[in-house]
């Protein structure tokens, strides 16, 4: 037997590490959750929208992308959209007979002429313009106002009346005051008017709409740019841009737009420039953009798969590290292929998970750590024997007699100290051995691997405390006793087997004491046990099996009662007593009954539709007789199975716990409003007596088996049955022999006028499938009886 339990428990050790890792994946899960659900409503209120604009100014640093060079930009340093300089219209004409006459493939008029001005000086302009024909575009602009309204501004309708129109946006966007993005275009006047920016990219098309991103990776210094004057100089001198089949951009220099609008990657660069980059990214096809949301996504996912795979914290660490290195290598990486990146939200994921982390472990820090005396507690030692996976030497609690006496007659800073010199002392031998407390227990790990010298040396050890302790100039006498558990490979679990050792002693008679190992796994056993009741139930490792129920006149199956089991496939069969009991300490009583009445329920029901109407009876513990909740799960299970409740018995067991017996009446006698009858078991043992059958409202009860075993050889047995049998029929209820496990019993029950008979003569408790068998031959045989 002994050597099965040391089994049992060495194949509990892995699945003990197993739960607690589980513990700490769902736990690091749960964190990652809550961080999701902290970034969600900073990225509805986009907090960090300006970290992702910072980013991308990083990113248009490094993107070492070229423009096409087909977009001239020729700017002015005088406004020459003055009504009252109208002479600069003349000047802005000659550049476009100049631009012309160089062979210009397209011009845009970067500049908003919103008044006339005097009219030579306008029809020389319209001249000009009316020259290029189709190739020459007026641009209208959107601005912003200082109350974040915005306008349009529009050329003159006398000016190049014939000349197509487009929409630069000027609008100030963003905290930066810089435009990440472009429209495809605007609708004006109920008609769809190309954005400058589209023009310049070749995308004028009406099926394109909504944004598209602006790449700013390459240098302003790039765009080929001259100004209004040289290109009105000489007409003779060398040509220092080569206009011909170009596009042009004309307007005004930074200084004379009066703009705010900033351009990345170019020094005070005029605004028209915005365009033209967004034009250059059409024409790249850098468009890319991976949206917050999508970032997070992929960043969440990365961290959940880290967190279920990481089996170490040096692998989850260093995956971590991995997890915030890769953030900079993607905005790189991305920068060059032309994809915009928002990670902002992602490092703030990051974060918040860090401070969930970080706080655990605080919290799991202090808890593995004494206040009083900084050294570590008994729990941080059970973790050092997992973490490290100790398996050989030995657990030793050291307890501290009349400790908490002790205390409570020093000072507080007196007590520590008081603490400390008991640790020196255990320290003789080993100026470096780890020490950890709580409360009056010392514990350590010994490499001694020999229980006999392990005694011997803690005999020795106590030997040492035989001297009092000094505390300033207090003298304390020092009881210590220790407990001692081998670790056998065994690291989880043996500091509780060793305090509980350590319990057991006494100064006089017992001072040390060895833990047995397999006390700790039937323990651990136990403490598995209670937390696999649930899954046991949903993997049907936890059925029920029914045992027939006789009329003792006929011979004729009249009911069955349904009886829990347990196989477990690393246990086997556990015996229902003890997963029972174990089953109330975890206060999973109330879920175990509800999972028999409904398997107990359908199988009644099955029966009956099988044209088998037998009475099913379930055990029902009495300590479940405190309230009213015990009804609902006996009205739920009928509703759900629709099982009639006049089949159904409820028998009642352990009643000596019933607490409150005006209480347990009045529940039982709801219970019987719903139907079901009522058995009072076990009935002549412990306090399942005439009190209990008088003050409850019973219709059943049921002989224990110690009288129905004896009735054969013992008269006193068989009188004190035969008088039970007649109290029921006075009391005109049904009276149930169980134990039955001969024919002589069941002849001599025959002869009392017992209604029904249980027990092993007529059937085992079996499977449904089973009973439904038996059901089938009993019948038969009765039938053949009578013919």
């Amino acid at each position: 037997m002994g050597t099965e339990r040391a089994f049992s428990g060495k194949r509990l050790l892995p699945a003990r590490l197993r739960l607690r890792s589980a513990r700490r994946v769902g736990e690091r899960l749960r964190h990652l959750i809550f961080s999701v659900l902290l970034v969600i409503p900073l990225f509805a209120v986009m907090l960090f929208e300006p970290i992702d604009q910072f980013l991308w100014l990083f990113q248009s640093k490094i993107a070492g992308q070229k423009a096409s060079g087909d977009i001239v930009f020729v700017g002015s340093d005088q406004i020459l959209n003055d009504p009252n300089s109208g002479h600069r219209r003349l000047q802005l004409a000659k550049a476009l007979e100049e631009l012309d006459r160089r062979g210009v493939g397209k011009v845009y008029l970067d500049i908003v002429f919103e008044k006339p001005s005097a009219a030579p000086h306008d029809a020389s302009l319209n001249a000009a313009i009316e020259g290029l024909g189709p190739r020459i575009a007026l641009v209208d602009q959107l601005v912003g106002d200082m109350d974040f309204s915005q306008q349009l501004r529009r050329n003159h309708s006398s000016l190049g009346p014939s000349a197509s129109r487009v929409v630069a946006d000027r609008r100030d966007m963003n905290l930066f005051g810089i435009a990440w993005t472009a429209d495809y275009g605007f609708i004006v006047g109920g008609r769809r008017i190309p954005s400058l920016a589209a023009s310049l990219g070749g995308e004028t098309s009406d099926d394109k709409k909504g944004k598209f991103q602006i790449d700013y990776g390459f240098s302003g210094q790039q765009i080929a740019a001259t100004s209004l004057a040289e290109l009105l100089g000489d007409p003779d001198a060398p040509v220092s841009i080569d206009f011909a089949g170009k596009t042009v951009v004309i307007g005004h220099d930074r200084n004379s737009s009066g703009s705010n609008l900033i351009v990345p990657n170019s020094t005070n660069a005029p605004p028209s420039y915005i365009s033209i980059y967004a034009g250059e990214t059409l024409k790249s096809g850098r468009l890319g953009h991976l949206g917050p949301m999508a970032t997070l996504a992929i960043f969440v996912s990365l961290l959940a798969c880290l967190i279920l795979l990481g089996p170490t914290r040096r692998t989850r660490w260093l995956g971590y590290a991995a997890l915030v290195l890769l953030v900079p290598a993607m905005l790189v990486a991305s920068a060059r292929i032309g994809v915009r990146l928002e990670v902002s939200y992602a490092l703030a994921l990051f974060a918040i998970y860090a401070v969930f982390r970080s706080r655990t472990r605080l919290k799991r820090r202090l808890a593995l750590t004494n206040q009083e005396t900084g050294l570590p507690t008994l729990k941080a030692l059970d973790s050092r024997l997992i973490r490290e996976n100790v398996t050989t030497g030995h657990v030793v609690v050291a307890k501290v007699h009349n400790y908490e006496r002790i205390l409570k007659s020093l000072a507080s800073e007196e007590r520590t100290t008081y603490l400390l010199k008991l640790i020196d002392r255990l320290r003789a031998a080993d100026t470096d051995l780890a020490v950890f407390t709580e409360g009056h227990y010392v514990a350590w790990h010994s490499p001694i691997e020999d229980s006999s010298a392990q005694t011997e040396h803690l005999a020795g050890l106590r030997a040492i405390f035989a001297a009092p302790v000094h505390v300033g100039e207090v003298s304390i006498d020092v009881g210590i006793t220790f407990g001692v558990a081998a670790i056998d490979n065994e690291p989880g679990g043996r500091v509780p087997a060793a305090i509980a050792a350590a319990e057991d002693t006494t100064e006089a008679h017992d001072p040390i004491k060895l833990a047995e190992s397999s006390e700790n796994a039937d323990l651990l056993w136990d403490i598995s046990l209670r937390a696999r009741i649930d899954e046991a139930m949903d993997a049907g490792e936890i059925y029920c099996v029914y045992q027939p129920k006789i009329d003792s006149g006929s011979g004729a199956i009249v009911g069955v009662e349904a009886l829990i089991r347990w196989h477990d496939p690393a246990k086997g069969f556990i015996e229902p007593t003890h997963f029972v009991a174990q089953c109330e300490k975890a206060g999973r009583m109330e879920h175990l009954t509800r999972y028999v009445l409904q398997s107990a329920c359908s199988a009644g029901q099955l029966l009956h539709f099988r044209n088998s109407p037998l009475k099913v009876s379930v055990n029902i513990s009495a300590t479940l007789l405190r309230d009213m909740r015990i009804v609902g799960l006996v009205r739920n299970a009928l509703q759900a199975t629709r099982f009639d409740p006049g089949y159904l018995t409820l028998e009642i067991t352990e009643t000596a716990r019933i607490a409150d017996m005006e209480a347990a009446a009045t529940i039982l006698d709801e219970l019987v409003k719903l139907g079901v009858g009522l058995s009072i078991d076990d009935f002549g043992v412990g306090a399942a007596n005439f009190e209990t059958f008088f003050g409850l409202p019973f219709n059943e009860l049921k002989i224990d088996r110690l009288f129905v075993s004896k009735i054969v050889e013992d008269p006193k047995a068989r009188a004190i049955v035969s008088s039970i049998v007649e109290m029921g029929h006075q009391a005109r209820i049904t009276v149930v022999a169980e134990g039955v496990e001969t024919m002589k019993e069941a002849e001599i029950l025959n002869e009392m006028g017992c209604d029904e008979l249980q027990g092993f003569v007529f059937s085992r408790p079996i499977t449904l499938s089973k009973l439904l068998e038996y059901n089938a031959k009993n019948a038969e045989g009765r039938l053949a009886n009578m013919v």
